[in-house]
Order: C-alpha cells, then sequence, then structure tokens
C-alpha cells in the first residue's frame, strides 16, 4: 500500500472537522474524529516542515553560486 500524501491527509482533517461540526455527531465520535483529525494536522506538519527545510537548503545554495 502507497503512503499516504499530503492532499489524502489535508482532506480527512477537512472531513473530519466537518463531521464535528454536524448536530448529529455524539460527543464520542466528535472525540474520536478530533483526535484522527490531529494526527492528520500531525502528519501535514511534518511535510511542511520537510518543505520547508528543503526551499531554505536550496535558497542556501542559490545564495553561495
Amino acid at each position: 500500500m502507497s503512503e499516504k500524501t499530503f492532499t489524502e491527509a489535508l482532506k480527512n482533517l477537512q472531513n473530519a472537522a466537518s463531521e464535528i461540526g454536524r448536530q448529529a455527531t455524539t460527543l464520542e465520535d466528535s472525540l474520536k474524529l478530533f483526535e484522527n483529525g490531529m494526527k492528520e494536522a500531525e502528519f501535514c506538519k511534518e511535510i511542511l516542515d520537510k518543505a520547508d527545510q528543503q526551499i531554505t537548503v536550496y535558497e542556501a545554495g542559490e545564495q553561495d553560486a
């Protein structure tokens, strides 16, 4: 199975937020959705942090050239 992409994780996070906002969602379900959403948010943050590091390295290399 392939690794989850940033886009998939972001979509899962958006879906969790949408479901939490529904009045029909129970407190228990909302807590599970929140927990899963936080995991997706952390996954997205890690990807963005890696991208930021790569950009910083690239920009530093460009300045040295």
